[in-house]
C-alpha cells in the first residue's frame, strides 16, 4: 500500500484558495475554494489568461491591482523565490440584472514558484487571503454589521426585546471573533494606529514576534518603540496621515530592541501604511501591514556575494560559463564572455568560425560523440579573438543535458583561457630541449681536449722522445688544459650570473685600453682564421665607469664569436661612437648570420644556431647570456641584428659614458715587476701526491726552493724546522682542512710575515672571503695558471728584495 500523498487531491480539497499559472500567465489549475471566493464555482479556467478571466475595475483610474499581481508573479518566475504582496486592492466582477458590477475587495497574496521536470521554474502557485472585512473594520462597522442582521418582527413584550438584544450581541461577538481570528492568523505583521499620534489600537501576534513582547496598546509609536525614533518611520507615518496617500516600502532596514536592555537587532521589512478614513472622509488612523523579509534579504545578499565571488574568481581564472540549446544552436554566455572570448553573444556556428580549422573538426567530433552518448567532452583548441585578433588557447569542457526520455536538449559547459599555461609548458619543453642540447655540447667539448691529453700522456709513458718532441707534447697538454679551464670558467660565470652573485669593482676605465686588451686576447684566433679586422675609434680618450676585467670579458666574447662564426678570410669591423650620455660599440661581420627564429633568443642560456656535425666553432652556448648580464650589470645593454642565414651579424654594446675629450689625461700604467733576486722558500701542501709533485717541479724549474708535504701534520712539523717564505695550501685536506692549517701556521713563530696562498677548486666570492678570513693573502683556482702563479711569486720576490736593507 502506497503512503505517498495525493497532492492534486490535497490541492483541490484545501479550504484555502489556490491557483496555478504558467509563464504565459494562463491558468493551469484552480481549486474550488479559489473559484468559490471569486464567484466562479463550476467554471473551468484552464488555458484562460489570468487578467482576462479576472480584469480589474476599468472605471477605477487609481486601480493598481493588475500591475502589482503581474509584477509579483513575474518576480517569482525570475528569482525562483516566493514573493508576497502584503496588501493589494483588486476588484472582483459580479454579474447582476443591471450588468457587471465590480466589488472592491482587499487581499494578502503569496506567489510561490513551482519547478518543472528540468528543475527550472515552470509554474507559480497563488495563495490568497481576503482581508476586506479586516480592512473595513472599525467601531462603527460593528454597529453597521448589526444593523444588517436579519430583522425580527417587532413585539411589544419585554421578553422578546431581550431575546432580540441577545441575538444582536451574539452576532456582534461572532463577527468580532471571526475578524480577530483573521487578524491574528494573517500571514504578516498587522497593526492599527489611531490618531495623529499613531497610538497602537490593535496588534497581531506576528507584530509582537517582530518587535518583541512589550506593552504596545494605548501607546504612541515613539513611546512604545523608542529605538525606532530617528530611523525615518515617524516621518513616513506623519506623511501618510497628513496626505491620505498610502506608502509601500520594500526591503526597509529597521533596528529593533526585542529584548529589554538588549542589543539592537537589524531587520528588513516589506511594509504598507494604508490611511483609514472615518465617515466624514478624514484620515482617522493608519492600517499597518507587512512582512519580515530579513531571511530573504540575507539570502539575497549571500547570493549576491556568492555571485560576486564567483564572478571575480571566474575573471581571475579567465573562465566563463555557457549554455548551448541544441535545437536552436543558440548559446547563452556568462557576463564575462567579452573578457574571455572577445564577444558577448553568438551561436555555435559563429563561435566555431573563430576556432582553428584543425581543432574545430576535432571539437565537433567529440561534441557529436558526447551528444550521442548523453555524456561529456573536453578539448583544448586554438581560438582567434574577433575583437583584437589575438590567438588564444582555450580549454573547452561540456556536459550534455538530457530529458527524462534520454533525449539531449542542451549542453552546459565552461571555457578556460589556458594560453599562459600552454606557453609556459612550451617554454619548459624548450628549456628542457636546450638543456639536453647543452649537456650534449658539454660532453662533446670536454671530450675534444681530453682526447689529445690522453694521447700525450700515453706517449710520455711508453715512448722515449727528444726534447723538441717533449716540448710539442707539453704544449698540446697546456693548450688543451687551457681549453678545458675556459669551459669550466664559462660554466662558473654563467652560474654566478644567473644567481646574481657577480660583483664588480667599478672604476673609471679608458675604453681604448679595454678594447686593446680584448683584441690582444682574440688576435691569435683572428690570425689563424686569416680575418681582415678593421677598428675605427675616436682619436680622443673615452672613459666609462666599470670593471676592467668584466668589460674586457664582454668584448672578448663578442669578438671571439665574430671570429668563430665568420668563414676564414672574413671581414670584421669594430667601431665606436658616443653621444652625451652613452658610448656605442658596434661589431659587424660577414659571417654565417643568425636565423630569424633564433634572433629573439640569441642571448638566452644554452642557445646556439644549427651547427655542422664536426662542430668546428665549438662553445657551450652560454657566452652571450653572460655578455647580456654583464652589460646590464654596468647599466648598459647589448643587442643583435641579422638579415638571416649567410648575411652576417651586427652586435651593439651600449654603456653609460663617464666622460670623453682630448683634454683627458692618460690613465696610469703599472710598471713592470722585476724578477726574483734570490730563491724563495716555498712549501707546497696537497694530499694529492701527483698534483703536489707536478707543482713542485714547476716551481723548482723557476728557481725557487721548494718543499712538498701531503698532510697538515707533516706541514706543521716542516715549519718547526724551517719556516718558508710562501705556503701554497690545498683547502680540501684530510682531518685538518686548509683553513685550519692556515690559522695553525700563522700562530707558529717565524710565520708572521709568511705569504699564504690558497689553492682550491672553488672560486666564488664567498669562497674568497672564507680564505681571507682564515689568513690567506691570495686565492688561486684549480687548475692553477702557471703564468698567473709565476707573476704572483715574482711580485712577492721583488717585494722581499726591496725590503732587505742595503
Amino acid at each position: 500500500m502506497s503512503l505517498a500523498p495525493d497532492f492534486e487531491a490535497l490541492f483541490r480539497a484545501s479550504p484555502y484558495p489556490h491557483m496555478v499559472v504558467n509563464r504565459d500567465l494562463n491558468f493551469v489549475a484552480a481549486n474550488d475554494a479559489y473559484l468559490r471566493i471569486l464567484g466562479r464555482v463550476g467554471v473551468d479556467l484552464r488555458g484562460q489568461y489570468l487578467f482576462a478571466a479576472f480584469p480589474d475595475n476599468p472605471d477605477d483610474p487609481a486601480s493598481t491591482g493588475i500591475g502589482l499581481v503581474r509584477d509579483s508573479i513575474l518576480r517569482a518566475f525570475e528569482t525562483g523565490q516566493p514573493h508576497t504582496i502584503a496588501f493589494v486592492r483588486y476588484a472582483i466582477a459580479r454579474e447582476t440584472a443591471d450588468g457587471t458590477v465590480f466589488d472592491e475587495r482587499y487581499w494578502s497574496t503569496v506567489h510561490t514558484p513551482v519547478a518543472g521536470p528540468d528543475g527550472q521554474t515552470a509554474f507559480v502557485m497563488q495563495n490568497s487571503i481576503e482581508v476586506t472585512e479586516l480592512y473595513r473594520f472599525d467601531r462603527d462597522s460593528h454597529v453597521a454589521s448589526v444593523a444588517q442582521a436579519p430583522r425580527l418582527a417587532e413585539r411589544p413584550d419585554h421578553f422578546y426585546q431581550a431575546q432580540m438584544h441577545e441575538a444582536m450581541m451574539r452576532i456582534v461577538n461572532d463577527e468580532r471573533s471571526h475578524l480577530r481570528g483573521l487578524f491574528n492568523q494573517a500571514p504578516g505583521f498587522i497593526a492599527v494606529l489611531s490618531g495623529e499620534r499613531h497610538v497602537f489600537e490593535m496588534v497581531n501576534q506576528a507584530y509582537y514576534q517582530l518587535v518583541g513582547h512589550r506593552e504596545l496598546i494605548g501607546k504612541p509609536v515613539w513611546q512604545a518603540l523608542p529605538e525606532v525614533s530617528g530611523q525615518g518611520y515617524d516621518a513616513l507615518l506623519d506623511g501618510v496621515y497628513s496626505t491620505g496617500e498610502p506608502f509601500v516600502g520594500r526591503n526597509l532596514k529597521v533596528q529593533l530592541q526585542p529584548v529589554p536592555n538588549g542589543p539592537l537587532i537589524e531587520r528588513f521589512i516589506d511594509v504598507l501604511y494604508q490611511p483609514m478614513k472615518n465617515k466624514e472622509g478624514r484620515v482617522s488612523g493608519i492600517f499597518v501591514q507587512g512582512h519580515d523579509v530579513t531571511d530573504a534579504h540575507t539570502a539575497q545578499l549571500a547570493e549576491m556575494e556568492s555571485a560576486e565571488r564567483l564572478s571575480e574568481g571566474m575573471n581571475a581564472a579567465q573562465m566563463m560559463v555557457w549554455d548551448w540549446e541544441i535545437g536552436t544552436r543558440k548559446m547563452v554566455f556568462s557576463d564575462n564572455a567579452q573578457l574571455v572570448l572577445g564577444r558577448s553573444e553568438g551561436n555555435i556556428d559563429v563561435i566555431s568560425e573563430s576556432i582553428h580549422p584543425e581543432d574545430a573538426a576535432r571539437l565537433r567530433s567529440e561534441r557529436e560523440r558526447a551528444i550521442a552518448e548523453c555524456g561529456g567532452y573536453r578539448e583544448i583548441v586554438r581560438f582567434r579573438r574577433p575583437d583584437d585578433g589575438r590567438m588564444l588557447w582555450l580549454d573547452i569542457r561540456g556536459k550534455v543535458r538530457c530529458d527524462a526520455e534520454g533525449k539531449p536538449f542542451s549542453v552546459r559547459g565552461v571555457t578556460l583561457d589556458v594560453t599562459d599555461r600552454i606557453r609556459a609548458e612550451e617554454d619548459l619543453r624548450d628549456a628542457h630541449r636546450r638543456k639536453d642540447e647543452f649537456l650534449a655540447m658539454l660532453a662533446h667539448e670536454l671530450r675534444n681536449p681530453l682526447a689529445p691529453i690522453s694521447s700525450a700522456a700515453q706517449l710520455l709513458r711508453h715512448v722515449r722522445h727528444s726534447e723538441q718532441r717533449l716540448a710539442e707534447i707539453t704544449d698540446i697538454i697546456i693548450r688543451q688544459v687551457g681549453h678545458i679551464t675556459g669551459l669550466v670558467d664559462d660554466l662558473i660565470d654563467v652560474s654566478r650570473v644567473t644567481r646574481g652573485l657577480i660583483s664588480t669593482e667599478q672604476q673609471p676605465q679608458d675604453l681604448h685600453r679595454i678594447i686593446g686588451d680584448a683584441l690582444e686576447q682574440v688576435r691569435p684566433l683572428m690570425l689563424t682564421r686569416r680575418h681582415q679586422l678593421s677598428v675605427e675609434l675616436p682619436a680622443n680618450p673615452v672613459r666609462i665607469m666599470g670593471d676592467q676585467k668584466r668589460v674586457v670579458q664582454v668584448l672578448t666574447n663578442l669578438l671571439g664569436n665574430a671570429a668563430k662564426y665568420t668563414p676564414e678570410g672574413g671581414i670584421i669591423d669594430l667601431s665606436m661612437q658616443y653621444d652625451d650620455t652613452h658610448v656605442h660599440l658596434r661589431l659587424r661581420d660577414n659571417g654565417i648570420g643568425i636565423e630569424p627564429d633564433l634572433l629573439p633568443r640569441v642571448f638566452d642560456l644554452f642557445t646556439q644556431g644549427e651547427r655542422s656535425a664536426d662542430r668546428a666553432q665549438g662553445g657551450l652556448g652560454v657566452g652571450l647570456a653572460v655578455v647580456k648580464s654583464l652589460a646590464e650589470l654596468h647599466g648598459g645593454q647589448v643587442s643583435a641584428a641579422s638579415e638571416g642565414r649567410g648575411k652576417g651579424s651586427t652586435f651593439t654594446l651600449t654603456l653609460p659614458l663617464l666622460c670623453a675629450g682630448p683634454e683627458l689625461a692618460a690613465l696610469p700604467v703599472e710598471a713592470d715587476v722585476p724578477g726574483p733576486q734570490r730563491p724563495m722558500r716555498i712549501m707546497v701542501v696537497d694530499d694529492n701526491p701527483d698534483a703536489a709533485c707536478m707543482l713542485s717541479m714547476l716551481l723548482e724549474q723557476s728557481g725557487y726552493s721548494v718543499s712538498t708535504e701531503n698532510t697538515p701534520e707533516a706541514a706543521l712539523a716542516r715549519v718547526a724546522v724551517e719556516a718558508p717564505d710562501v705556503c701554497l695550501l690545498d683547502i680540501g685536506l684530510p682531518g685538518m682542512d686548509g683553513y685550519q692549517l692556515a690559522r695553525a701556521l700563522r700562530a707558529l713563530p717565524g710565520m708572521e710575515g709568511a705569504t699564504l696562498i690558497a689553492i682550491t677548486g672553488y672560486g666564488q666570492e664567498q669562497d674568497r672571503r672564507k680564505t681571507a678570513e682564515a689568513g690567506f693573502q691570495h686565492h688561486l683556482v684549480k687548475p692553477v695558471d702557471s703564468a698567473e702563479l709565476g707573476a704572483l711569486l715574482q711580485g712577492l720576490a721583488a717585494a722581499r728584495w726591496e725590503a732587505v736593507p742595503v
